[in-house]
């Protein structure tokens, strides 16, 4: 008997630097900041459950220490926290990403940051209408190809 050696598998890509690989999608992001530590990790729970990568922050100055390692595409941030437009500027999303604001509604918000805010959420009740905005913006980053990391060309890597 003679043994042939097993066909390629199709549609495989082969990393080299000659063939192009299919553009990666980057891992969504949910930033959730907020003093209510009990809160925040019952919500960073169900996100996690549903797939989503989660970071915590108190702060919003710890807020933009981590969005500056890993840009959010969906910061939840307690809109006691939300006192001015610089605070939304410092938060540093992703390209396609949005700001939700929970908290009392009574708390007031200024004009530029209520511009800002794709929604206002009264949290922990409403984790489904949550979880339904997460795969809204995804669904929205992903249509408008602002999910995808756009590789470096060979030629304008550096040489060592």
């Amino acid at each position: 008997m003679v043994s042939t050696p097993p066909a390629p598998p199709q549609n495989c890509w082969l990393r080299d630097e000659l063939t192009h690989s299919p553009p990666r999608l980057t891992v969504a992001v949910i930033l959730l900041v907020g003093a209510d530590a009990a809160l925040l990790e019952g919500i960073a729970q169900a996100l996690a459950a549903a797939g989503r990568q989660v970071l915590t922050a108190a702060s919003l100055a710890e807020a933009s220490f981590l969005a500056a390692a890993a840009a959010p595409l969906l910061a939840v941030v307690d809109r006691t926290l939300l006192t001015s437009a610089a605070s939304v500027r410092g938060m540093g999303l992703a390209p396609g990403g949005a700001l939700v604001a929970f908290g009392d509604p009574a708390t007031p918000m200024p004009g530029p940051v209520r511009r800002a805010v794709l929604a206002e959420l009264r949290l922990p009740l409403e984790r489904a209408r949550l979880l339904a905005l997460v795969a809204h913006v995804e669904a929205r980053a992903h249509v408008t190809g602002r999910d995808r990391q756009s590789p470096t060309p060979p030629e304008s890597r550096q040489r060592v």
